[in-house]
C-alpha cells in the first residue's frame, strides 16, 4: 500500500484487527491471495446477512480485492473485463434495461433484477449495456 493510501486508509477505517472477527475470518476463508471473487462475497453475505456494501467495507479494510465480477465489468485475469459488445439486443431485455436507467446509467443491482427478471446470466445483462453503450455502476460491494 502506497504511504499516501495508507494514510488515507488509517483515517478511513480501523485497524483489520479491530473487525468482527466472525466476518474478518469468513472473508479470510473465502480469499486467496489478497483477493475475494464477487460470488465468494456473495456468498458471505448470504451466509451472515450482512449487506453487501459492509462487506465491501470490511474487504477495502481487510486489503483484499474483489475479483471477477459476475457482471464481467473488472477482475477478469489476465483482460480486466469480459464484457463484449455484440451487434443488437433482443428487445425483452433491451426495454427492461431502458426502464431502469438514469442519466445513460444502470445501476449493479438493477443488472441483476434484470437478468433475475428475465431468466438471463447476469453477463448478458452487461453485455447487452455494453451494446447500447449504457455504463453500469453503484457496485452493490462498492467497487466502482
Amino acid at each position: 500500500m502506497s504511504k499516501s493510501k495508507s494514510k488515507t486508509h488509517e483515517k478511513k477505517y480501523h485497524s483489520p484487527d479491530q473487525l468482527d472477527p466472525k466476518l474478518r475470518d469468513c472473508i479470510l476463508e473465502y480469499s486467496k491471495n489478497g483477493e475475494l471473487p464477487c460470488a465468494a462475497a456473495f456468498q458471505i453475505v448470504e451466509n451472515i446477512g450482512m449487506p453487501a456494501n459492509e462487506i465491501g467495507k470490511y474487504t477495502d479494510q481487510m486489503d483484499i480485492r474483489i475479483v471477477q465480477c459476475q457482471l464481467g465489468l473488472f477482475g477478469h485475469s489476465p483482460v480486466k473485463k469480459i464484457v463484449n459488445k455484440g451487434e443488437l439486443v433482443d428487445e425483452p431485455l433491451k426495454k427492461a434495461i431502458h426502464q431502469k436507467i438514469i442519466q445513460n446509467r444502470l445501476s449493479c443491482i438493477d443488472a441483476w433484477k434484470i437478468a433475475s427478471e428475465l431468466g438471463i446470466g447476469k453477463l448478458s445483462v452487461s453485455n447487452g449495456c455494453e451494446t447500447l453503450s449504457i455504463k453500469i455502476n453503484s457496485c452493490q460491494l462498492g467497487a466502482f
